[in-house]
């Protein structure tokens, strides 16, 4: 619609496509206008807080056109409704709108929950006021994330690059973040795999089965016992049992669940994940009009209106039948300190079916809304019903178990896809108590442990929740911010610390360690809550705060002002001019090695964009991981016929001619397994160091890990050097590694 350029009615939001789909759904008498986000914020370009006046904030406006426009076009407005997201963010945003097109203007605040023709009518008939306790805890979460950043980045720099305006920067909640990820790197380094064996028995009776021994068996001698008593021991079955084993709805989505859910099953990252949500909450065109499709989407409430359940009890009812629907509705209970007063994620109208809406999304819309709206209908389904026979089988003083398991009734399963049971389907016999069985062949699997794994994105939000740490509204962005800035990388799927990441922790936990502790960041989450909720002030928060933070600031500033070096990250590769020991230091973006003995020696080493590392306590040891990632085999220039040299871009290592500058790729001296003609050569993408066939696209093959040699045990694969696993073969039948 064309709106008129001045209305006696306005409606502001943040986004313009939130603005068109509100819009569409008002008659003449409204403007629908969008703020483009926070009109107001701190300065980028000093503090912005004055700490000796009870932290007061200076604000400043972000962008003088957009709030020029809104001031014309609200100037003769009789009623501004202020409808931005029902959040804390929101609230202020709503609270920033109010002062600046003030002038006398009457306000109101609005709620929209979903934006649907319905939603918005009620809103503008039950119109309420600015929640000034929401917007106080926003603030205070804003100049507490400001005396962080603002203040401890130019140390972190000064320290690792000896001048205060390089790209490196420390946050509130990202450290904590961060410190689990480098925390979960070195307990994976540590990690000594333990050796332990599996036992199983396979009888061989019409049809056959297995018994697996319930334990593991970790020392030779027991198992040196456990086949002396089964040479001698008769079996016998000694049980048999049934269960129902019902599987129950999960709690309808919420921010991080959503997140988590996304993540695992389609491999977005939380903000893609969000960016798609918003997308479907602010409107989709459907037949030509926009079309709110899924409540707001940053929540941790699982509370779902009384309306949506009979809504979808109504759906569940007439598409699947009765006997599908849950005897009572289920209500799902809010952890502590969840927001109750918005709902979970849910559709807003479950009878538009991912079907019905495919043609108007693009995939990855239709994904998400379809994860969405099947997760919400099971919240109201009866039970999945299976069955589980049990068998426990004797054999003198040992008892195996085996066991089958049969689906009764979907249940949830008819809109969701359950994972398989482990021993759903396996073949069992009949079989009753006391019923001799034949001599079993006896199957010993050896295994070994194996190490942690690191969190993907999805399993950092879910650790993040689990701690208390960040809301809703900021999981996303303190995932994207630590890959950012170069802090941690994606490395097949999962978050792995660079030495810069493992160095700010390292720096962090040393001087200002509560920023990396999650009890303490946990209890600022909580503060903060307790601002929103009336319990504290703002003003006694954050004066808790800076009375143990401005101490630890004034520490590392006076030994920098004595010209001394309070951090210092030492590695066990010599200097090549003096033999002291290298350090770390940071420059123009990049990490690189510089003699400790600076400024009497001025020796550096660059560092590849891709090497192993130890970090322990303030040393690297990388001497190693160094020589194995400079290692080229020489190649001629095909051309000159003279050696090609290593050259570092940025797009990593590469080989080039001295005389003619031509190029190739870093060789490895493997051929390519799967072409036998190829060679794999080394390569650079998005998520880092990766190998492939020099023959590409013609041949596809590649490997995460830096290849050694072809593998002794299978003669078809190729080893390589797994980041969690070691030394590994590429071929997945491979009896060896």
């Amino acid at each position: 619609m064309i709106w008129p350029a001045m209305a006696e009615n306005v409606v502001i939001v943040e986004s313009p496509t939130k603005a068109r789909t509100i819009a569409s759904y008002l008659g003449r008498g409204f403007l629908v206008l969008s703020s483009r986000g926070h009109v107001r914020d701190l300065p980028e370009d000093e503090l912005g807080v004055d700490i000796k006046n009870g932290f007061a904030p200076k604000w400043v406006i972000r962008d003088r056109r957009v709030v020029a426009e809104l001031r014309e076009k609200t100037k003769s407005a009789k009623m501004i409704f202020l409808a931005t997201d029902p959040d804390r963010e929101g609230e202020a945003i709503a609270f920033d709108l109010m002062e600046i097109l003030g002038n006398g203007h009457r306000f109101a605040r609005i709620l929209l929950h979903e934006i649907t023709p319905q939603a918005v009518r009620e809103a503008l008939q039950n119109p309420g006021q600015i929640d000034l306790k929401k917007v106080e805890a926003q603030r205070a979460r804003r100049i507490l994330d400001r005396l962080v950043g603002y203040q401890v980045s130019p140390l972190l720099a000064r320290v690792l690059a000896g001048r205060q305006f390089e790209s490196l920067s420390a946050g509130r909640v990202q450290s904590v973040a961060l410190r689990f990820i480098c925390d979960r790197e070195l307990e994976i380094q540590d990690f000594v795999p333990r050796p332990y064996w599996e036992l199983s028995l396979r009888f061989p009776t019409d049809p056959p089965f297995l018994a697996k021994f319930p334990e593991k068996v970790e020392k030779p001698e027991e198992l040196e016992r456990i086949r002396k008593i089964l040479e001698k021991a008769e079996a016998v079955v000694e049980k048999v049992e049934e269960e129902k084993v019902l599987r129950r709805p999960s709690p309808p989505l919420i921010t991080s669940t959503l997140q988590q859910a996304a993540g695992t099953e389609f491999g977005f990252s939380p903000r893609r994940t969000m960016q798609i949500a918003q997308e479907l909450y602010e409107g989709v065109p459907i037949e030509g009009k926009p079309v709110g499709l899924i409540t707001y989407m940053r929540t941790d409430s699982v509370r779902v209106a009384d309306s949506a359940i009979a809504q979808a009890r109504e759906f569940i009812k007439k598409a699947f039948g009765k006997e599908f629907l849950s005897e009572k509705p289920w209500r799902f209970k809010n952890k502590t300190r969840a927001q109750d007063a918005h709902e979970a994620i849910r559709p807003t109208d479950v009878f538009r079916t991912p079907e019905s809406v495919a043609p108007y999304l693009r995939p990855d819309q239709l994904k998400l809304y379809d994860l969405i709206w099947r997760r919400f209908l099971a919240t109201q389904m009866a039970e999945g019903i299976w069955i589980r026979r049990k068998v426990t089988v004797r054999l003198g003083e040992l008892r195996f178990q085996a066991s089958t398991s049969w689906m009764e009734f979907p249940g949830i399963g008819k809109v969701l896809a359950l994972e398989k049971l482990p021993d759903e389907g396996v073949p069992l016999p009949p079989l009753s108590p006391g019923q001799p069985l034949p001599r079993p062949e006896i199957l010993l699997e050896e295994k070994k442990t194996e190490p942690p794994k690191r969190y993907t994105e999805a399993g950092l939000v879910k650790k993040l929740e689990q701690e208390g740490i960040g809301r809703p509204s900021t999981y996303a962005q303190i995932v994207s911010v630590i890959q950012e800035r170069g802090y941690v990388r994606r490395e097949n799927g999962s978050l792995r610390p660079t030495l810069l990441g493992f160095i700010v922790t390292d720096f962090l936990r040393r001087y200002f360690p509560e920023t990396v502790q999650e009890d303490f960041t946990a209890q600022m989450e909580a503060d903060l809550d307790r601002i929103q909720e009336g319990e504290l002030s703002r003003e006694a928060v954050l004066r808790s705060f800076y009375s143990w933070f401005s101490p630890k600031l004034q520490t590392v500033e006076e030994l920098l002002s004595q010209r001394r070096k309070p951090f210092q990250v030492l590695t066990d590769v010599p200097c090549p001019k003096c033999g002291a020991p290298m350090e770390v230091r940071f420059w123009g973006g990049e990490l690189y090695l510089a003699c400790s003995r600076y400024p009497e020696c001025k020796s550096t080493r660059d560092l590849p964009r891709d090497f192993s590392f130890r970090y322990r306590e303030g040393r690297v040891e990388l001497a190693e991981g160094l020589k194995r990632a400079e290692e080229v085999p020489e190649r001629l220039c095909p051309t000159c016929k003279v050696p090609m040299e290593v050259r570092h871009g940025r797009y990593g290592r590469y080989l080039r001619c001295p005389k003619c500058g031509a190029t190739a790729p870093i060789p490895t001296g493997v051929k390519c397994p799967a072409c036998g003609v190829g060679e794999l050569v080394e390569r650079t993408g998005k998520n880092g160091i990766f190998y492939a066939c020099s023959r590409y696209p013609e041949c596809r093959f590649r490997l995460a890990g830096r290849p050694v040699g072809p593998c002794p045990n299978c003669e078809k694969g190729v080893l390589f050097e797994d980041p969690r696993r070691g030394l590994r073969c590429s071929n997945p039948d491979c009896p060896g590694p």
